[in-house]
């Protein structure tokens, strides 16, 4: 069930969002902590052209424009404010995904003193066939969406209105009611989101998931949400004893181990196991994990991927560029009961009483699974042999250390900054354009930066801001804030409403990516092929590697593959009329084409706006 080797037990992200064959994705609703927005691309891959998320279609910009035509105004993806990973290069597809992005602010809470994290990892997609049935699917992951390589965890449910599922989705309603309220009015692309979310809310009330793998129950736990949300607090994992406990949290309070560690929640035979980071250890020291076995990845599995911070609340990521757990697992076995929790929630006091998370509870008989089995599955029968990816510690030689560090503080700070009152409006200047922008200070903050997200020209921040003379592409609700302390910069991608941007700017991003004849024959055979894949190996052999097409013999195949379409799926030939509106250059699209397109679409009754 949980063997790290076995290609049974992995899941694979991009397979998880796929839509079940023969259906194809109507809606998409995620949730990250941290999110990466060439992240996001590749989901757009996988959801649009339903291909995997590191499949090679992510490295060709035709493809990628294909895809996010396809689905970025079926998409809502909400993440912490201020934690959008600044691009390694932001090119005009990037301003395509504002549509979907939705920062979410949770204001300060004294008994922590800082921000609670908005930190469920979830998607609740909405599929359809041909025949117009609906399939429902709710995923519950520890994973952010970026392209770190840590060990994470997940798991999907699978649903429909039309038969008696043993899961109620209700949890899952209230969870939209919230995200609901966290859409900012001010956003251009907030109208949409709306309707999505109410019409996501309004439906999946009549879903039922199913449970399977030999659970018996699931329940569906959002916390931090208001009155709607799941008490985990006072859930019997905390509040009463057990037989064995296996505890996997990257993150830690020493006093939520320390209340796992309670002599009086200990029965006959009782066991704990605790699997951890290395730099989390010296918060459980002092005997706070005295009834514990304490793990922690060998160091020569640990190697070095990139990552930003999983914003958990005490501590922010220090282990920037190594692969280390971050899966959230809690499994405990009273009797012949065992119950699995899952999902985002780290073994922390924020977590548990402040934080947005989203978890599960799976339970089972002994038989099927329980400490033991978990941990023969991820580790080996032998956990001392060279297997094991995990290696037993001794705390006795860890000392203390503090729960903050300089880079959380300046995560904090960007934390504030998102937080103030913002707004932008462009105006026309002789062909370019300005960008004036005010925030409600009353003087400058020092040791930040603002620029908009494709431009050069940047600003202290200030209570107004102006930034001159940019093109169509430097336009965008994305911004680049940088944030210093002492030596510790960092830089994150934020969201400001910004008015009158021009409508013509789409279609400058599609005239961008589409500049020849061949990349647009490129982009039609996407749309016509019979699937993706075929279509770009097709391509790509036609043109000798990624080179200039012989047009002569690429054309009749285009209309070839359009007249099949017309009798096979005519809808496919509606999504070609939006480049063909964006781009009017004859150089580009032949007047032949055009002559033809209206053709199909005046035979098919595909009305041309």
């Amino acid at each position: 069930m949980f063997k790290p080797t076995s290609a049974k037990d992995r899941i694979n992200y991009g397979e998880v969002l796929m839509p079940p064959v023969g259906y194809k994705l109507e809606r998409a609703i995620g949730t990250t902590y941290s999110l990466d927005l060439e992240t996001l691309t590749a989901v757009s891959i996988a959801l649009g052209l339903i291909e995997d998320t590191d499949s090679e279609l992510i490295n060709n910009p035709i493809s990628m424009l294909s895809a996010l035509q396809k689905i970025s105004d079926r998409i809502v993806v909400f993440c912490e404010a201020g934690q959008i990973k600044l691009p390694s290069k932001a090119n005009a597809l990037c301003l395509t995904l504002e549509k979907m992005v939705v920062p979410v602010s949770v204001p300060f809470d004294q008994k922590i003193n800082r921000y609670p994290a908005f930190h469920p990892k979830t998607w609740l997609l909405e599929y359809s066939n041909e025949e117009g049935e609906r399939q429902y699917r709710f995923v519950v992951m520890s994973r952010n969406m970026t392209f770190d390589h840590s060990w994470d965890v997940a798991c999907a449910l699978d649903g429909d209105t039309t038969s008696s599922g043993e899961i109620s989705a209700e949890p899952i309603a209230e969870f939209l009611k919230f995200l609901r309220k966290q859409l900012n009015k001010e956003l251009i692309n907030y109208s949409r989101q709306y309707s999505d979310l109410s019409y996501m809310i309004k439906t999946i009330s009549q879903v039922r998931f199913h449970v399977e793998n030999g659970f018996s129950e699931c329940v569906i736990m959002p916390m931090g949400i208001g009155s709607a949300s799941y008490d985990m607090a006072s859930n019997w994992l905390f509040t009463e004893n057990f037989h064995e406990l296996v505890v996997m949290s990257p993150f830690l309070t020493g006093s939520v181990i320390e209340g796992f560690n309670d002599p009086g929640k200990t029965m006959t035979g009782t066991t704990r196991t605790l699997i951890t980071r290395r730099s989390e250890l010296p918060k459980i020291t002092n005997g706070k994990a005295s009834n514990f076995d304490v793990y922690v990845m060998k160091d020569d599995i640990i190697d070095g991927e990139s990552s930003i911070s999983d914003g958990e609340d005490e501590q922010s990521e220090q282990e920037s560029g190594k692969q280390d757990i971050h899966a959230k697992i809690y499994v405990r076995r009273k009797y012949s009961t065992t119950d699995l929790f899952l999902g985002s929630m780290n073994a922390s006091y924020a977590a548990i009483h402040s934080n947005i998370e989203m978890m599960i509870r799976l339970r089972t008989k002994n038989s099927v699974l329980n400490g033991e089995k978990f941990l023969n599955d991820i580790m080996g029968e032998d956990r001392e042999g060279k297997k094991n990816p995990f290696e037993l510690v001794s705390l006795d030689e860890i000392a203390g250390s503090d729960d903050t560090s300089l880079q959380d503080s300046v995560e904090q700070k960007i934390k504030t900054i998102c937080r103030i009152k913002t707004a932008a409006a462009v105006m026309g200047n002789d062909g370019r354009y300005d960008v004036h922008i005010t925030a409600d200070i009353d003087h400058k903050i020092d040791g930040v930066i603002i620029r908009p997200l494709r431009s050069n020209k940047e600003s202290e921040l200030l209570p107004e801001m102006e930034f001159n003379s940019l093109d169509m592409l430097q336009l965008s609700e994305f911004y680049v804030v940088a944030a210093t302390i002492d030596d510790c910069t960092l830089e994150r991608v934020i969201m400001i409403p910004t008015s009158g941007i021009p409508e013509g700017r789409d279609a400058e991003i599609i005239k961008n990516v589409i500049k020849t004849r061949n990349q647009f024959i490129e982009y039609v055979a996407f749309i016509l092929g019979d699937d993706y894949v075929q279509s770009f190996l097709e391509n790509k052999k036609a043109a000798g590697g990624y080179g200039e097409w012989d047009q002569n013999s690429a054309m009749p195949a285009v209309y070839e593959k359009m007249l099949k379409t017309s009798v096979s799926d005519p809808d496919r030939l509606g999504e070609i009329q939006y480049i063909t509106k964006a781009i009017e250059e004859e150089e580009i699209i032949p007047p032949e084409f055009r002559e033809m397109y209206s053709v199909f679409c005046n035979t098919l009754g595909i009305k041309q706006v």
